[in-house]
């Protein structure tokens, strides 16, 4: 396959931080930034699939595949690929998420060829055995419990989850999958996600670190480039389907109460008006600091207050709210101050001035520190690639956010957080026994 090479038109000059981009002929997209601060790398395998894609009953298989990559193909038995990453001084692993599935070696600089070649081995090659899948069964089985089903918070979000999403529409399933499909699910099933979903043209290799651009791209070549481009793969239309005004009570073993709001909310990917989605990203930032400030430190009617919005969402999102009130205080009460800041703020934009400026001010210093991480700066790198925002919304985020005014935080807070329409689930504790 041929080569072209190219960097992507933006208002950016991505080279002058750096990054250079190329796509193979068969369609896998490479992104490179060369940081000489260490003699190390960062290699990372991006595939464009996840539990957003998923639906019952192989709720989970990303997740589950993710496990397989480590148990063998025809040129490496099963848990060799990491032997040998940890004999030549490197560190190794995967994550899945709702929208996409990485793999990464961290290693010497010396080590760039057989990173990339024996990951390129595994996008083709991967050896499905029963044996292994049962495995890797009860450990998956046995990562839900730990991670979801003894987890009273995370099961409150579960279903948080379940209640703001159709299950018609991506992000209604948990990563992890449900139990049910985690406990039935067959090797074959496996095996046509993977034939399906595991193909350059689904991929993007992302390198951080002390490395040649020119070098990284002839590598994924050599190692790539003969892999056929998979036309089967279609860009998803499948969306996210929101739902609104529902509520779920939980009675879970737990020592503490613990309630969360969603509101349905455009992602960056699916908004017209970027500036939206960053005063959507500043809200939370501001909510999540005035709501501590108020309700934690000043009234002490909470002990804890979570708010989350996901910037970066291949499709529409939540954003979320979440408390524990103080002990012997009702969920109405917390509440109730909640729904007076939000009116604060949407009434007397002023009231957040403080918070923004120091809001703006931590975001900056963030980014800097986060540029000292290889593992940070690849995460982003390929995160955006593979949701389709494009690289140089790692670099335009700081000053993004430093355009956004008190009034556009407040007429975002008017427009979105209507709590009519929330969705909201309420753990009730039953004891710890």
């Amino acid at each position: 396959f041929g080569l072209s090479q190219f960097l992507f038109a933006n208002s950016l000059d991505l080279a002058k931080q750096g990054v250079t981009q190329a796509i193979l002929g068969n369609g896998l997209k490479i992104v490179v930034k060369t940081d000489r601060r260490a003699p190390v790398f960062i290699s990372q395998l991006w595939y464009e699939v996840g539990a957003s894609d998923e639906s019952r009953p192989t709720t989970g298989v990303s997740h589950m595949l993710e496990h397989m990559m480590f148990k063998g193909t025809r040129a490496y038995k099963s848990g060799e690929f990491s032997q040998i990453i940890a004999r030549n001084g490197g560190d190794e692993n995967a994550f899945t998420s709702k929208d996409f599935t990485a793999y990464y070696q961290k290693m010497h600089k010396s080590k760039l060829e057989l990173a990339i070649k024996m990951e390129a081995d595994r996008m083709r090659n991967l050896t499905f055995s029963d044996e292994e899948l049962t495995k890797e069964r009860q450990v998956v089985i046995e990562e839900r419990r730990m991670r979801v089903e003894d987890k009273p918070n995370a099961k409150v979000y579960e279903n948080l989850r379940l209640i703001s999403f159709d299950e018609k529409g991506a992000y209604h399933s948990p990563v992890i999958g449900f139990q049910a499909d985690i406990e039935t699910y067959s090797l074959n099933d496996l095996r046509v996600w993977y034939e399906k979903y595991y193909a350059p043209n689904n991929a993007t290799l992302v390198v951080v670190g002390d490395v040649d651009a020119d070098k990284v791209t002839a590598l994924a070549k050599r190692y790539f480039g003969d892999y056929a481009f998979n036309p089967n793969i279609k860009p998803s239309n499948r969306g996210a389907i929101a739902l609104k005004g529902n509520s779920k009570k939980l009675k879970l073993k737990a020592e503490l109460p613990f309630y969360a709001l969603s509101f349905p909310v455009p992602s960056l990917s699916t908004i017209d008006n970027e500036k939206t989605a960053y005063t959507l990203e500043m809200l939370a930032y501001v909510l999540d600091n005035g709501l501590s400030k108020s309700l934690i430190r000043n009234q002490q009617i909470a002990s804890s207050i979570g708010v989350g919005y996901r910037l970066y969402d291949k499709y529409d999102t939540l954003f979320t709210l979440s408390f524990i009130p103080a002990s012997g205080v009702s969920n109405d009460t917390v509440l109730k101050a909640i729904k007076t800041q939000v009116a604060e703020l949407i009434n007397n934009p002023n009231f957040i001035q403080g918070e923004l400026s120091r809001t703006k001010a931590q975001l900056e210093a963030d980014f800097v520190f986060e540029q000292d991480q290889i593992s940070t700066q690849s995460y982003y790198l390929g995160m955006l690639s593979t949701v389709g925002l494009g690289v140089d919304k790692m670099f335009t985020y700081v000053d993004k956010m430093n355009e956004i005014k008190a009034e556009d935080v407040s007429k975002a807070a008017k427009q979105y957080l209507d709590f009519s329409i929330s969705n909201s689930v309420e753990l009730i504790p039953q004891g710890v026994k």
